[in-house]
């Protein structure tokens, strides 16, 4: 979860009581929300932090409804796994812990007086249970946990409880505004166009693309590539409604002005994750760049990576060896089960290539065959996650394909 997430829930659920700030993870005031006896405050890196009483039969209804806690829902702060009820408390439990911190007794004694307390309190039926603490590390497991709260305040009082079952209608109301605010239908040609120090290089490397067939024909397959990664700028399909797709696919967003000290508006970032396979694709538009991103996972240990991207700067890696600037491709295929591990770089601009921590030479044929192979098949990939999963049914224009 980031910031923008982050409002845009509380925004749609109608929770804004910000009455203090709290310093962030990385030194940002970030403000305070308060609501039914809970705090709720963004921690300033990826997770949402809730503070206070989360009713014991709130947090059992979550762990039983969300095997495996997909929506990364942890009690108090913990690892994905922590059940509920080894970790609710509840108020004669917390003021017996406080009279044995203030008793004088031994470290021993103070163990013991607290392990007796731990006792009692298991013994002790769950109804003035709670959880104090959680730490919510996605939009949507935020929305559940707020969502069930309104319902089981609502069921106290008697009335109906209507807000767990508009979880889609508000899913679909948040990424609406936060995909409006990222925009991510500005296409790679038109961001580096307004890049001051970049779109010359950028545009150098189009132009000698177009000077041979292979160059023609890769830069139609990242093309094709790009689009399947970020489908908001594929003009060959047409997506499903946004309540459809969201059925398959969890998407996270984000938008800023600045990396690394490079100022530029509407820089953002665009994951978007199958939900049946948790494989997932991103996009980044930054500063002077961007980059397009494929993580998939075959099996146990069995991983690929390809990226398409643009990088501003010449710098130094490992062994001193010098990355030039440039676009790129990488493919990496990696894991303790992959028999045949690859990392392979290749520099579109300086038609360069190897390995990433070792010295780059001018690019071979095999290379060249390689790394056109390895685009399409990642094309395929990508397709089972973003296409295949978003894409309007019955709606197609064939792509040509020309390698030459």
């Amino acid at each position: 979860m980031n910031r923008l997430e982050f409002n845009e829930v509380l925004k749609t659920l109608g929770i804004n009581n910000p009455l203090i700030s709290t310093t962030g993870r990385y030194g940002e005031s970030e403000q305070v929300h308060f609501w039914q006896n809970i705090a709720i405050y963004f921690e300033g890196s990826y997770y949402t932090v809730v503070r206070g009483k989360v009713p014991l039969e709130v947090a059992n209804i979550i762990y039983q409804k969300y095997p495996n806690n997909p929506y990364e829902i942890r009690v108090d702060g913990g690892c994905n796994d922590y059940v509920p009820n080894e970790h609710a408390v509840d108020d004669k439990y917390k003021r017996e812990i406080q009279e044995h911190i203030e008793k004088e007794h031994t470290s021993d004694e103070y163990l013991e007086d607290c392990k007796r307390s731990r006792k009692n309190l298991l013994r002790r039926k769950s109804d003035n249970k709670y959880i104090e603490t959680y730490h919510i590390d996605s939009k949507e497991g935020l929305v559940i946990l707020l969502t069930e709260l309104k319902d089981y305040y609502a069921r106290k009082q008697g009335l109906p409880e209507t807000e767990v079952q508009k979880f889609d209608d508000i899913m679909f109301s948040i990424n609406t505004e936060i995909l409006r605010r990222v925009n991510p239908n500005i296409t790679t040609y038109d961001w580096m166009q307004g890049s001051k120090e970049c779109s010359q290089l950028f545009n150098e490397t189009l132009q000698k693309n177009e000077t041979t067939g292979y160059g023609r024909a890769l830069r139609r397959l990242i093309d094709k590539f790009d689009k399947t990664i970020n489908p908001f700028i594929n003009e060959e399909i047409e997506l499903d409604s946004m309540e459809n797709y969201l059925q398959n696919v969890t998407i996270n967003s984000n938008t800023y002005n600045s990396v690394n000290g490079e100022y530029r508006k509407n820089c953002c970032y665009v994951s978007i994750k199958d939900k049946k396979t948790n494989n997932e694709v991103k996009y980044y538009r930054n500063p002077n760049g961007f980059s397009y991103q494929l993580m998939y996972c075959f099996g146990p240990k069995q991983y690929a990576t390809v990226l398409h991207y643009f990088d501003e700067k010449d710098s130094i890696g490992i062994n001193d060896t010098k990355e030039k600037s440039g676009e790129y491709i990488y493919i990496e295929y990696f894991g303790d089960n992959v028999k045949d591990k690859v990392d392979i770089r290749y520099n579109i601009t300086h038609d360069i290539a190897g390995k990433t921590y070792k010295t780059k030479k001018p690019i071979t044929q095999e290379q060249k065959d390689y790394i056109y192979a390895q685009l399409e098949y990642a094309i395929e990939l990508a397709s089972t996650i973003t296409i295949d999963n978003m894409k309007k049914k019955g709606y197609s224009k064939k792509l040509v394909s020309d390698k030459k």
